[in-house]
């Protein structure tokens, strides 16, 4: 029944994201089947490199082969540092927002010139207290987040993020693949990942969540050969942490606990799933439940809510109509009604008024042009992020629209993004075959989890960037066995 059940959804996430994917291609607004054959030939390398060269690393004893790892993550760590520093950007919109609110928190910890902006978008709140915990240690240095000397420090503490989120895959490699050249290819494949680079000097929500999806990830796959319970519970309870610290920081990794909750029924017996799932939820939810208690008693001023605050139906309402991006009329008109109450039934018919407006197929092409503005954009929106340079220099002949190394880069990363399209499309249509539940399931269970979550929600391409090292997981293990012409091990 597990099996069956595995090989149903991995037969409908193939369905899906390959739909996703052709759409892609067809609608990207340059030369998508230009950028799809560069892809192609991008993977010819990469498949060749996997099949003659990759594997002489399997020769090499593991302790060996972890230094040399450890030297040239540390080299890339270095030269992802140098490239954010040069790539330094005069935050923007609620990056500018966040960053300008922090004196506030290191002042005496409550934001009272701010506390009005954290109620209205209190999705932020988790990154400023992180962003907070940053400043408060190299504050011990002099530096503090309102000058310059700040900007480069937020970099810094991005760029470890990043950092951390490869390392993170490099380790998930090896747990599922079992070899060197398993290791050495997923580390290839992120290094290849150029938005990794254009969003370092971004700290924010979408880069500094993405070392927690993976945490999860690597929790569940010690979890499922684990035999000793306290360990299990213990690992369970470290999952449901790390999904709510992540959630805390972008609303998004809280898919992953449905996920896991899915996962804990693809692979185990009744009982024992529904036990591991009560653990899960119960930590989840208690560590939420005394975020949002802690903020109530006296961190903001929630007696403001019903004058200034939106409802959550706004997002909705936004991922609603047009394409589904944030929408100012609607948001205005929501702001000029009187109290929350009045707000949300206002939204709430917006929502049914404009999905009853759309028949069958209309709804499926505002939804596939949804997805394919969230999951078909290799850039993920750095560009927005990238136009307010902090000081000019090389790196902005290639990331200002209209230099001349502009286009050559979107089409690198267009062509990457359709190469790791490609690879988790064949991994899932593999996957309907050998219908064995394990990790890489799970990341693609989370993956279709996002995409269903973002069909509905606002939609931006960099909504989805969290998720990237999943992808890149699933693209390596894919890339892997292709070019080991064999199978992967059944601890995956």
């Amino acid at each position: 029944m597990q099996k069956q059940l595995t090989r149903i959804f991995s037969a409908g996430f193939a369905l899906v994201w390959g739909w996703v994917f052709l759409n892609s291609v067809l609608r990207w607004q340059h030369n998508g089947l230009a950028a799809l054959a560069a892809g192609a030939v991008l993977g010819a390398v990469l498949f060749a490199l996997a099949r003659f060269a990759l594997p002489l690393l399997d020769q090499l004893p593991r302790r060996r082969f972890r230094l040399l790892l450890g030297a040239v993550l540390a080299v890339y760590g270095l030269v992802l540092g140098w490239l954010g520093f040069l790539l330094a950007e005069v935050p923007i919109m609620d990056m500018s927002t966040v960053l300008q609110s922090l004196p506030d928190f290191l002042d005496d910890g409550v934001p009272q010139v701010w506390g009005a902006y954290y109620v209205i978008c209190n999705n932020n709140l988790g990154l400023a207290l992180l962003l907070t915990g940053w400043y408060k240690l190299v504050g011990l240095f002099g530096i503090t987040p309102d000058t310059e000397a700040g900007i480069y420090a937020g970099t810094v503490l991005n760029v470890l993020a990043i950092w951390l989120a490869v390392l993170l895959v490099c380790l998930l490699a090896r747990r599922i693949l079992h070899h060197n050249s398993g290791v050495a290819l997923a580390f290839v494949l992120c290094a290849g990942f150029l938005p990794f680079v254009l969003w370092a000097p971004c700290f924010y929500s979408d880069t500094l969540s993405l070392p927690f999806g993976l945490l999860v990830l690597l929790c569940w796959n010690y979890y499922r050969s684990e035999k000793r319970r306290p360990v299990r519970i213990a690992l369970l309870a470290a999952m449901g942490a790390a999904a709510f610290v992540g959630y805390a920081v972008k609303g998004s990794v809280a898919v992953m606990v449905l996920a896991l909750v899915i996962q804990l029924f693809l692979e185990k017996k009744p009982r024992q799933a529904l036990a591991g799932a009560l653990v899960l939820v119960l930590v989840f939810v208690g560590l939420n439940a005394g975020y949002k208690a802690w903020q109530h008693g006296g961190l903001l001023d929630f007696s403001v809510e019903d004058e200034i605050g939106f409802p959550i139906e706004l997002w909705f309402a936004y991922g609603s109509t047009g394409d589904g991006d944030y929408n100012d009329p609607l948001c205005q008109a929501a702001k000029e009604l009187p109290t929350m109450a009045d707000r949300r039934q206002m939204l709430r018919e917006f929502i049914i008024e404009q999905y009853s407006s759309r028949g069958p197929l209309e709804q499926l092409d505002f939804m596939t042009r949804k997805a394919v503005i969230t999951w078909g954009d290799g850039m993920y929106d750095a560009q927005e992020f990238l136009a307010t340079p902090l000081k000019s220099n090389w790196t902005h002949r290639f990331i200002l629209e209209g230099q001349p190394g502009y286009m050559p880069m979107v089409y690198y990363c267009q062509a990457y993004q359709f190469l790791l399209m490609g690879l988790v499309l064949t991994g899932a249509v593999g996957a309907v075959r050998r219908a064995r539940p394990g990790t890489l399931t799970l990341a693609r269970v989370s993956v279709f989890g996002l995409m269903l979550f973002l069909s509905f929600w606002e939609t931006k391409a960099r909504y989805s960037f969290n998720f990237t090292p999943l992808l890149i997981l699933l693209a390596t293990a894919t890339l892997w066995r292709l070019a080991r012409q064999r199978r992967i091990g059944r601890k995956d």
